[in-house]
């Protein structure tokens, strides 16, 4: 049985210790040269080839069909992974691929699927360079794909995470053959949602994907082609992956400043590019699918989860391709799905069931999505492709798992709720407003969240230096050398199983205890309350810094006092306009309001459980620290004392907004 634990963002280094020709497929049963069988699954042939792109450079892939004596020519779906190093991709029936499950599944039901690796990873020629080599050469590889004889001109593209970012370049780049793209847990744009998010550094992202994923790719690379031995190659390998397991967490998340970080160089480029760039220039606009979305004339099926790393760019993409797509049948005909986890994992902190839709996501490549998933992709496929009339538009254009936490223990559940847009009709945005009495600055203070805002007025001015704090204003210190830890959230790679913050559902009783942390929680709820849709932040707040950071997180508080992380959002001062806007500094002391984007949930909150809101400055290594000078963040090292005031009287109406939906009766346990 598939383990789960065992695989998610977590490198599979299957391919080490053997030669590169047996991880591509040499060692297996094989009857002839150019056709390869395997006795475990027959009635289905498997032939490697090499894909060119438009500048020669040849790219390695292999293709899986039905085993006919006839030449028979079929729809096909393509997966553009750089991930075959890790064995999501590693050549026909290799021994613990995880790509088998899905090819043979699709060759059996009547289709052509290739897997390729994209430019500069594992035997593909060329150098690997992350996002921006993969529109031109998605378009290439579909348009050789559609003209190859086992293949009838209709291509799909299909893919997760990264795989699903190269299905996105490839669908907006439009090549004229490709006809359906089912896209998972991925992103919209690279700089509002990826490598940054919201501008901020994704650092533990930035840090943790890259190890686990190219690192070691790279280094057989690059001594294969020296002719080093594989011996020594192994043991270069083993280096590696020993340093990374020491220091990753404990040394290499801390370096200031960002650029100094250089245990990538020569292997990683992309890192130092993306802090080159730190404010959305060219270089991320080129790239930005919503920027190109009016190229998509094709319906996409997009799949995302709620506590996923990519799940704002999930429900960006989403809304693009309804509102903007090429053609009405792209616009009205996308799908969504949404189930719980993603890249996180489920901790059982507490757990909310099984990934529902067949565990679409169970891993970073489409090869894991699970062959119970398989039916909505191939539903999907089977009416874009071989053009069925299997009634597919008449599914739900949204299906959502909405996650139920219990009363006490850690066994969670979830539903489905189906709908025809997204968000639902007869959403209410309701407010719940901050206040306390000057002493929210932990989860004892009297902070407290309620639909009705404060009447009375403080009189602090624009300009006013707060120092005391108030029913007014709450006070606390960012230290940026003393940062709130990351605790759960949406989290990517191999966090949780390489000694790095653990990702998802889990208990905050650890940072609600900090006085850098302001703690607001409502009392009971009489009566469940569900919340499907973007939640959001209205801060009223003033800074001693120049350039400071302001972080949001909603929590579920259960009656016996224990909680959860539900969303979590942060907003850079400088950058309080949108993450598109070139950054602009705050003038210390003053007022300004900041909007938190918190994200999109399918949650309740039941009856007798109290929605809590913790507000700081700081959530690392998710997000890399402000430092509080107003100077560069990705270039300096100097660090300062921010002293911030969060404000709440009737001048100031700090506020949460949830998304609550009427109508929806949350069934049983």
């Amino acid at each position: 049985m598939f383990n789960k634990n065992k695989y998610i963002n977590y490198p599979i280094y299957t391919c080490i210790g053997i030669s590169l020709a047996a991880c591509n497929g040499s060692n297996n049963n094989t009857e002839n040269a150019e056709l390869i069988r395997s006795d475990q699954y027959p009635g289905v042939v498997c032939e490697d080839l090499k894909i060119p792109l438009r500048d020669g450079t040849l790219t390695s892939a292999f293709v899986y069909r039905q085993d006919s004596t006839s030449e028979q020519a079929f729809p096909t779906v393509l997966t553009r992974t750089p991930y075959s190093r890790i064995g999501m991709g590693a050549g026909c029936f290799a021994e613990g691929d995880l790509t088998i499950a899905d090819g043979v599944a699709y060759a059996r039901a009547g289709y052509a699927y290739v897997y390729q690796s994209v430019r500069g990873t594992y035997t593909s020629e060329g150098e690997f360079d992350i996002f921006r080599q993969e529109k031109n050469d998605g378009y290439d590889s579909v348009e050789w794909v559609a003209d190859q004889v086992w293949s009838n001109g209709n291509v799909g593209i299909r893919g997760a995470s990264y795989v699903g970012m190269t299905s996105w370049q490839a669908t907006i780049s439009a090549p004229p053959s490709l006809k359906a793209a089912s896209i998972s847990i991925s992103s919209e744009d690279y700089h509002r949602e990826w490598t940054y998010d919201q501008g901020i550094p994704h650092l533990s992202m930035n840090i943790s994907w890259p190890e686990a994923t190219f690192s070691t790719d790279q280094i057989i690379r690059q001594e294969t082609a020296k002719g080093t031995s594989q011996e020594q190659i192994d043991l270069l390998v083993a280096n590696r992956q020993q340093l990374a397991a020491s220091s990753q967490w404990t040394d290499w998340i801390w370096q200031l400043p960002l650029t100094s970080m250089n245990q990538f160089d020569g292997l990683v480029n992309s890192y130092n590019t993306w802090l080159e760039h730190p404010f959305y220039d060219e270089y991320w606009q080129n790239m930005d699918v919503g920027e190109h979305i009016d190229q998509v004339a094709i319906p996409v099926l997009i799949h995302g989860s709620w506590y996923d790393i990519f799940a704002d760019g999930t429900f960006a993409s989403f809304e693009s391709m309804r509102s903007r797509a090429g053609s009405d049948i792209a616009r009205q005909q996308t799908r969504l799905l949404v189930s719980q986890y993603g890249h996180a994992m489920d901790h059982g902190t507490p757990t909310f069931g099984a990934e529902a839709m067949g565990g679409l996501a169970d891993g970073v490549n489409a090869a894991l999505q699970g062959d119970a998933f398989r039916p909505y992709d191939m539903d999907y496929f089977d009416r874009y492709l071989k053009g069925s009339d299997n009634n597919y538009e008449a599914s739900p254009i949204a299906s959502l798992a909405v996650m139920v936490p219990p009363n006490s223990g850690q066994e969670g559940r979830h539903f489905i709720v189906d709908a025809n847009e997204y968000p639902l009709p007869d959403t209410e945005y309701r407010a719940f407003y901050l206040g306390s009495d000057g002493d929210a600055n932990n989860r004892t203070g009297s902070g407290s969240l309620d639909t009705s805002a404060e009447t009375q007025d403080a009189g602090i001015a624009a300009t006013t230096e707060v120092n005391q704090a108030s029913a007014a204003a709450d006070l606390f210190t960012y230290d940026p050398l003393n940062p709130v830890p990351t605790t759960g959230g949406n989290l990517c790679c191999s966090t949780d199983l390489t000694g790095g913050p653990r990702s998802g559902a889990v208990e905050q009783a650890e940072v609600e205890i900090r006085d850098d942390v302001l703690i607001y929680t409502s009392a009971p709820l009489t009566e469940d309350l569900v919340i499907i849709g973007p939640a959001s932040v209205q801060l009223f707040a003033k800074s001693s810094a120049m350039d400071t950071d302001f972080m949001a997180k909603l929590v579920d508080v259960r009656p016996d006092g224990s909680s959860h992380n539900i969303l979590d959002g942060a907003v850079r001062a400088s950058l309080r306009n949108g993450s598109k806007t070139q950054p602009e500094l705050i003038e210390a002391n003053r007022t300004y309001e900041y909007s938190i984007y918190l994200g999109h949930t399918g949650t309740v909150f039941p009856a007798g459980h109290r929605i809590r809101l913790q507000i700081s400055s700081s959530n690392f290594p998710k997000f890399a620290r402000n430092l509080n000078t107003g100077a560069s963040n990705e270039m300096t090292s100097d660090t300062q004392l921010a002293h911030q005031v969060i404000l709440h009287d009737a001048s100031h109406p700090s506020r949460l907004i949830l998304p609550i939906v009427s109508g929806i009766s949350v069934p049983g346990a």
